[in-house]
This record gives structure tokens, C-alpha cells and sequence, in this order.
């Protein structure tokens, strides 16, 4: 999502989604910015910012806790610099250490499909996932729950997405919203990515509860968490105004060699 980084609309500007503004420790569902890849892109020089949502915390089979969120968020849809590319909250259009909360380690890229392929006519290629990891700054402190203000337990563990299921999220844009899950192993496509129409397998998808609507531009990232057992399903990365999207958190994983803290 394209924002001011002054101005209205801008983190240094209250909102009433507290998930936009600065906070330390860190915490899950917050805002965040990946700032030398909208240094290169010239997003910066236009007086923008590109933000998304700090989905939640993983533990590296390496060693290690990273921020766990989208490709298109943390690497610029394969554009980012593995142990370069700084990532910032609340998000930032001129450089202050402080902000810093962490740098780019990994990132899954995201594979095109040629124009007007489709799964019917052939030639496209399926991604499973969209997913990057940022390693948290070290000193940076953090915790692996939601703002104290928000009324939903923290991520813990993982399980496997059902249709019925009914899930939360929280992220940048519209902060705590509940869905249904009302389907799964769904083909999602063509999104449009910086390397052109992606299409998606095994892909989850939720709406919002009543009605209501569920994800918008800036929650990519988002955590989807399952009711009443605290469990990881997915990790939202796009959405049509009624239908949200994510891909599988046991895919993620596994692609990314780490698991939830």
C-alpha cells in the first residue's frame, strides 16, 4: 500500500488503527516499511512510502527470530537485497536508526505467468506462497503478541486451514476484523506483481463475519489466526473488497526454514 510518509495519511499522523504508528517492543500486526527498496524504486523521492503489515514472529532453524510477512512487503516483489535491505516501523521516507526493525534475510521468490495465460489454456505457473522474513534488529525489543489494547490471545503454533473454520487477523488498515474461512486449495490469479500476472495454488480464502469486510490494501502480511486455538492457517497476501486470500502457513514454513515463536 502507497502512502504519504508526511502529511495526512503518513505514520507520523495519529489514526485511529493504532497498528499504524510507532511501537516498541514490537509487536504483531504492526505497520512496516521496507525503506532501501523504496529508495531504489524512487517511491521515496515521489514523497511515498510502501507499507504493509507485520504479520507475526518466527524462530530460524538457524538460529535466530526474524518479522514474518509478504515478499511484496518486506522484498519488493523480488527486488530485495538478502542482509541489506532495512525494514522499517512504523515506516520512514528518511533514514533514523531507531526505526529500524530489521533487516531482510529471505524471501520466496514470486514466479510470473506469460499475459492472458491461464489455467485452462496453459502456460501458467503456480506460486504457493508469498513470504519473506526480516531478521528483528538486534537490541530491537519485541514480543511476540498483540497490542495490549487488542482483545485476541496471541500466535501460537500452527495448524492446518478448514472450510467453517472462523478466524481473526490483525493489520496496518483495518486493524481486528473476524472471517469465515469458506474455502481452501482454491487457484487465485492473475495478480498483478513487478514481474508480471502471478497466479496462486492451494490458496485460502476468507470473508468477513456479517458482512463486514475482512482485509484491505496494507494488511498484506497479516497473520491469520484460527478462534479459539490461537493456531497460525495463513498468511494474507491479497484480496478483492469481498474475498481475502492467503497462502498456507505450514507452505510458508517450510519454504523459509523457521517456525512460529
Amino acid at each position: 500500500m502507497k502512502l504519504p510518509f508526511v502529511g495526512p495519511g503518513s505514520p507520523t499522523v495519529a489514526s485511529l488503527v493504532s497498528e499504524q504508528r510507532r511501537h516498541r517492543p514490537l509487536v504483531c500486526g504492526l505497520q512496516i516499511e521496507n525503506f532501501d527498496d523504496d529508495t531504489r524504486t524512487g517511491t521515496i523521492a515521489g514523497g511515498h512510502i510502501i507499507v504493509g503489515t507485520l504479520g507475526c514472529f518466527v524462530t530460524l532453524n538457524a538460529g535466530g527470530t526474524a518479522i514474518l510477512s509478504n515478499n511484496h512487503v518486506v522484498a519488493g516483489e523480488n527486488r530485495g537485497q538478502k542482509g541489506n535491505d532495512r525494514i522499517m516501523q512504523a515506516g520512514t521516507g528518511a533514514f533514523v536508526a531507531a526505526d529500524q526493525a530489521g533487516t531482510l534475510t529471505d524471501y520466496v521468490a514470486v514466479v510470473a505467468s506469460p499475459a492472458g495465460a491461464t489455467p485452462a489454456t496453459g502456460g501458467v505457473q503456480f506460486n504457493d506462497i508469498d513470504a519473506g522474513i526480516a531478521t528483528v534488529q538486534g537490541g530491537t525489543a519485541f514480543h511476540p503478541a498483540y497490542l495490549p489494547s487488542r482483545p485476541v490471545a496471541a500466535p501460537s503454533g500452527q495448524t492446518t486451514a478448514a472450510i467453517g473454520d472462523h478466524v481473526y487477523k490483525l493489520g496496518r488498515t483495518t486493524g481486528l476484523t473476524r472471517g469465515i474461512v469458506t474455502a481452501i486449495n482454491t487457484v487465485v490469479g492473475p495478480i498483478p506483481y513487478a514481474p508480471g500476472p502471478c497466479w496462486f495454488r492451494r490458496t485460502i480464502v476468507m470473508e468477513g463475519l456479517h458482512g463486514t469486510m475482512f482485509s484491505d490494501h496494507g494488511d498484506s502480511g497479516s497473520a491469520i489466526i484460527k478462534d479459539g486455538t490461537r493456531e497460525v492457517v495463513g498468511l494474507l497476501f491479497a484480496g478483492n473488497g469481498t474475498d481475502t486470500f492467503a497462502c498456507p502457513i505450514d507452505a510458508v514454513l517450510t519454504a523459509l526454514n523457521c517456525s512460529i515463536t
